[in-house]
């Protein structure tokens, strides 16, 4: 490319001197060289990822994404919460109605199995009923009562009832199947009621973290305090879950217990499937954040499909102008996330928040794509750009550069032949006509080559001693190998007189200055440059 760079200085500086075809032709090659250049930069450009948006387009689709999922979020929890406070409403209604029957405080329902059960036959029918309307997997109360304050674990045991669905899947998150996964057998008996491979009398509140507190300090009323608990795993089975806990609470402040829903991460996975999109499987995350850490081990997270989480990772977070990533140690994400309030009361103090992650590789696979389709492109364009060059320096400059070489070497034919360009033709035409005649003369050239002969002689002036020198060593067909021995200079001392001499005359290399020696010595105006 240097030398087609070369080769058109030299062609635009004689064609400056022409009639205006020639320049047309010249400048077309010109611009097609300029777009070439363009190309490349382009290209250079295409490779760095200059051109490359998919940073701010990722940043839109996942703004949108989260704001989509946090509205459903938002929307999904507080409806069970609205559910959970009128089902606890209804259940201190009915649970104190069977205490006043009987005169008696629930402190007083300890170690008798008959009353226990009395109470959970009136609270079944409103789980049941807030387990079949609601949006959930799971629906539970437990009474501050145990069956049995003998036993060694009793402080901890507590009597109720959680009815749960079973045989969870994709096509149908909330199946049908209704089983008893905690109280007394015989209503599971009476509804017909399968009880869980995993069943138990009552339920250990050292598994829900928070669950003794709240019905040990109640709050005047229940929507003043209630929380979700962090993911807790189900005694005795594969299963996890958060809990909604919300207190019971009867017509004096007395703590009845606590009620309220389940939603598993077998629920949540197939409740919330990935968003399969160009940048990769964005999966949905509810979890608290502490330390700059994004904990999906205590909280929930959407189908994973697609990805390499696993729901119990610690992801540190980073936070970036478009997006943040999140970092497990092995993997890497890239994501948003929005603080979102799920509880209400002492457990506000736990942050959580609603995040969109996709695998930082199905990112980088998706960019490198884009950039190998721009870079493609403008290879392609580069390409195209250099044919055009050479076709045009083949079309309208080569003519030039060998209708001149020939009339260096071979002289001016008897027979003109056609070069293609006008300016050239005229040239040989004049020359060949004058040459059968009576030679050339000065004057008699046509004007404009006659005036750019003058311009070339009058810049000799501007040539120094030394300079001058050298011109006449090319004058004599002496070579530039030749040159340093007789002038007794170094030959880099001859090539910068030579660069010098180039840009004094006008000329681009020592072939044109040649072929101005060789016009100027057969129209007998040789002397005049020496």
């Amino acid at each position: 490319m240097l030398a087609k760079l070369k080769e058109l200085r030299a062609l635009n500086a004689f064609a400056k001197k022409q009639s205006v075809g020639m320049q047309k032709k010249l400048m077309l090659y010109w611009v097609s060289m300029v777009l070439v250049i363009f190309a490349a930069v382009i290209l250079l450009m295409s490779v760095a990822g200059i051109f490359s948006r998919n940073d701010e387009q990722l940043h839109e689709v996942m703004e949108l994404q989260l704001k989509n999922t946090l509205d459903n979020l938002t929307g999904h929890l507080d409806r069970l919460t609205a559910q959970s406070l009128q089902l606890s409403k209804e259940l201190s209604r009915d649970i104190e109605a069977v205490l006043v029957q009987e005169g008696m405080s629930l402190q007083e329902v300890n170690d008798d199995p008959d009353l226990l059960l009395r109470l959970q036959e009136a609270m079944y029918p409103l789980i049941n009923t807030a387990l079949q309307t609601s949006n959930c997997n799971g629906a539970y109360a437990i009474l501050d009562a145990t069956t049995n304050t003998g036993l060694e674990f009793a402080d901890h045991s507590r009597s109720g009832v959680h009815l749960r669905y079973a045989n969870l899947n994709a096509s149908s998150p909330v199946s049908p199947t209704v089983v008893y996964f905690r109280g007394i057998p015989d209503i599971a008996r009476q509804k017909n009621l399968e009880l869980h491979n995993r069943w138990n009398l009552e339920f250990d509140t050292d598994q829900i973290p928070g669950c003794r507190e709240l019905m040990d300090t109640p709050p005047d009323r229940p929507a003043q305090h209630y929380f979700w608990s962090r993911r807790v795993d189900l005694k005795d089975t594969w299963e996890s879950a958060m809990l909604l806990c919300v207190p019971i609470l009867g017509g004096d402040g007395t703590a009845y217990g606590v009620c309220g829903v389940e939603i598993s991460a077998l629920y949540f996975q197939f409740s919330y499937p990935t968003a399969e999109g160009q940048f990769g499987s964005a999966v949905t995350v509810l979890a608290p954040i502490q330390d700059g850490r994004l904990l999906l081990g205590d909280g929930l997270t959407g189908s994973v499909s697609g990805t390499y989480l696993d729901g119990q990772e610690s992801l540190v977070i980073h936070q970036g102008r478009y997006y943040n990533e999140y970092d497990s140690g092995s993997e890497g994400y890239i994501g948003l996330h929005q603080t979102i309030a799920i509880s209400r009361g002492e457990e506000e103090s736990t942050v959580w928040a609603a995040a969109i992650l996709i695998p930082q590789d199905s990112y980088a696979a998706y960019t490198a794509g884009v950039q190998k389709t721009w870079i493609i492109a403008a290879l392609g364009m580069l390409l195209a750009l250099l044919a055009l060059s050479f076709f045009l320096a083949r079309r309208f400059v080569r003519p030039i550069t060998d209708s001149l070489k020939r009339f260096q070497q071979e002289g001016i034919p008897e027979q003109a032949i056609s070069s293609g360009i006008s300016e050239v033709d005229e040239l040989a035409e004049f020359l060949n006509a004058r040459a059968r005649s009576q030679g050339l003369e000065h004057g008699e050239l046509p004007p404009n080559i006659a005036e750019l002969f003058d311009q070339f002689v009058a810049r000799k002036n501007l040539l120094t001693e030394s300079e001058r020198n050298i011109l006449r060593y090319y004058v004599d067909g002496h070579e530039i190998a030749e040159i340093p021995e007789l002038a007794f200079i170094s030959m880099s001392t001859v090539r910068k007189h030579n660069r010098s001499i180039y840009e004094k005359l006008g000329v681009a290399s020592r072939d044109e200055l040649m072929l101005y020696i060789d016009l100027l010595r057969r129209c007998g105006r040789l002397q005049e440059l020496i």
